[in-house]
């Protein structure tokens, strides 16, 4: 693997990129050795993979290069991948520390890397772009992510034999909805430039557990783990284009075995009053099935026209279901409780529920 640190008289500094997804790429045989998304929580010993909705989270990176080559003039890239709620590019603040720096405890600055900034063997494509292309959204199922890029602000030198260590510090606010997700890390250095031919030089690990945000509005959206419905994109408005997806193949149903699958709704307003419903079953209702390799059955509606919205209303939230033509067979969102966890179903079954929020 290439080396890339500049000797600087009496200190060496790595320049390191981040982006949304934990990422770091280095000179010469580049290592991720542990990755950590740990919080103190309220009682200020106890760590867990939690935060609080708009509260500050730090997430650490740890690793090692063992260079090859010489190199200088050389950047560090650092990407995070995170939910697009969080706003990473706007929000994170993200230093580093190494064993080449005159004052190895001494954090040093790493910046958003520009979208006019590409990378050298990207094939024209931004960071962001080439990452969510080459590595996606890891084990998330939704997709409503980003890869944010960093690179440390200094240009250094390194030099065949040398063997430093390195910690990035990646601290951004978590946003207020309540979410699980898994973090993305991926490291690599601007003379690499994510070089497809090459695996040296960047190294890539995602969270082994899901991160948490608590505390927050709306409820919980869980990237991580598949369930019977999803909707796209997650932030979204009564003008906007929303897709409803059941997801029929995740767990056994009956439902997959009908010729027809609709979508039932109901639209509500900011106080809980019923704006409107639609249980018919036509092709308006119809869901259409993505593709004969998977059950994947998706309608894409405008909900200010789809629900027939009046003037001077707004819809905050939809509750609806998945049912066959005679309402015979129906998926809501206490079947996919006993799916997902285990929950009995007693009583009166409960609809999912999708809340228009805007990010």
């Amino acid at each position: 693997m290439k080396n890339i640190f500049k000797n600087k008289k009496k200190s060496r500094l790595i320049s390191l990129f981040v982006t949304i997804a934990f990422v770091v790429f280095l000179i010469g045989c580049v290592y991720i050795d542990s990755v950590s998304i740990l919080q103190i929580q309220e009682d200020g010993t106890t760590q867990a993979p939690i935060a609080k909705a708009g509260s500050i989270a730090t997430f650490t990176l740890k690793g090692h290069i063992i260079c090859k080559e010489d190199h200088g003039d050389v950047q560090f890239i650092v990407s995070f991948l995170a939910p697009k709620s969080w706003n990473v590019r706007q929000n994170a603040t993200v230093t580093y520390t190494t064993t080449l720096a005159t004052n190895p405890d001494e954090e040093l600055k790493m910046s958003v890397v520009p979208e006019s900034s590409l990378p050298k063997n990207g094939g024209g494509r931004t960071w962001g772009e080439a990452l969510m292309q080459d590595y996606g959204v890891g084990p998330n199922v939704l997709s409503d992510m980003e890869w944010v890029t960093f690179s440390t602000d200094d240009k250094w030198a390194i030099y065949n034999g040398d063997k430093p260590d390195y910690t990035i510090y990646i601290r951004t606010n978590v946003g207020y909805q309540n979410l699980k997700a898994y973090l993305g890390f991926f490291v690599n250095h601007t003379d690499d430039g994510l070089d497809p031919t090459d695996t040296d030089h960047k190294k890539i690990k995602f969270s082994d557990t899901p991160f948490e945000v608590v505390g927050g509005k709306g409820l919980l959206i869980d990237y991580s783990s598949e369930h019977f419905n999803k909707v796209q994109p997650l932030a979204s408005l009564q003008d906007d284009f929303v897709t409803f997806s059941f997801n029929g193949g995740v767990f056994q149903n009956d439902l997959i075995s009908s010729n027809e699958i609709y979508f039932e709704g109901t639209a509500y307003d900011d106080n809980g009053n019923i704006i409107a419903q639609v249980n018919e079953k036509t092709d308006k209702t119809l869901l259409k099935r993505e593709s004969s390799f998977d059950q994947i059955y998706s309608l894409t509606m405008w909900p200010a026209s789809f629900f027939n919205v009046p003037e001077g209303q707004v819809i905050k939230k939809i509750d609806y279901v998945f049912t066959n033509k005679d309402r015979s067979i129906m998926i809501t969102q206490s079947d996919d409780d006993f799916a997902v966890e285990g929950k009995p179903i007693t009583g009166e079954k409960n609809p999912f529920v999708f809340e228009l929020l805007c990010e």
